[in-house]
């Protein structure tokens, strides 16, 4: 399947910690085609947070099948038995990559769990799409998240060099704090909705040569979509375009 305009950063399902209207496939698939977006790599959020994440995925899976959504199942690397999870996942649907939330499950960039979860996916060809947050940060009283040390980055970059990674929910700050690793890793992607902080973050990060690097993710609907497509508003249409059709999952890594 060829997508076109993509968002990667997309979930049905139910969030116990905040009112979210829109929360099944065909409303996501409303407000994706008002913006002009064909297609999303799209998680379940019930799997967030169950004790067996499988339960939420292949929920999910049921209901994307014959869509022009893409599945990515989400994972806890701190599970026992990470191939399982691999091994159901391969023979109940088809997927690209993997998503994690370190920040929610309580572990670090360099823990050996993750460290090990990350070369089973490289080895199965599959990106891995981080979470650095997860949700409103005035939600911490409800959700205690463990913050992530991003400086510790390369040594998941050097499980994952053949496949790509992408951050989601990274802030603009985080994103200069890592130009070195940017600099060195091919494989690592940013998207866009936590980007909203800074209405030119697009004219920074192009002037920073990382433009490439950049894919569009709403987090919806655990964010108000137009929060990360308003950035398009004062985008040039080349820009958006490379932008909205950056497949880095189907292309994989020149």
């Amino acid at each position: 399947m060829e997508l076109n305009n993509i968002d990667y950063n997309c979930f049905i399902g139910k969030w116990p910690f905040s009112w979210a209207r829109q929360t099944d496939l065909d409303k996501l698939g409303i407000i994706h085609e008002a913006h002009g977006i064909d297609s999303g790599y799209v998680s379940c959020l019930d799997s967030v947070l169950y004790n067996d994440p499988m339960e939420g995925n292949l929920e999910l899976a049921k209901f994307i099948k014959n869509t022009l959504y893409e599945m990515v199942p989400c994972m806890n690397p701190l599970l026992p038995n990470p191939e399982r999870d691999f091994r159901i996942s391969y023979e109940s649907f088809d997927y690209r990559a993997v998503r994690i939330m370190p920040t929610v499950h309580g572990y670090d960039l360099d823990d050996p769990n993750l460290l090990e979860f990350a070369e089973i996916a490289a080895s199965r060809q599959k990106g891995l799409i981080v979470h650095t947050t997860f949700g409103d940060p005035r939600l911490d009283y409800l959700l205690l998240q463990k913050p992530i040390n991003l400086m510790k980055l390369p040594k998941l970059l050097e499980k994952t060099v053949d496949t790509p990674l992408l951050l989601c929910n990274i802030r603009l700050n985080e994103i200069s704090e890592l130009n070195d690793v940017l600099e060195t890793y091919e494989n690592i992607y940013i998207d866009m909705s936590e980007l909203k902080h800074s209405m030119f973050s697009i004219e920074h990060l192009k002037e920073k040569g990382l433009l490439g690097r950049l894919v569009f993710g709403s987090f919806y609907p655990m964010f108000d979509f137009s929060g990360a497509y308003v950035h398009f508003r004062g985008a040039d249409e080349n820009t958006r375009d490379r932008i909205l059709g950056n497949n880095i999952f189907q292309r994989g890594i020149k």
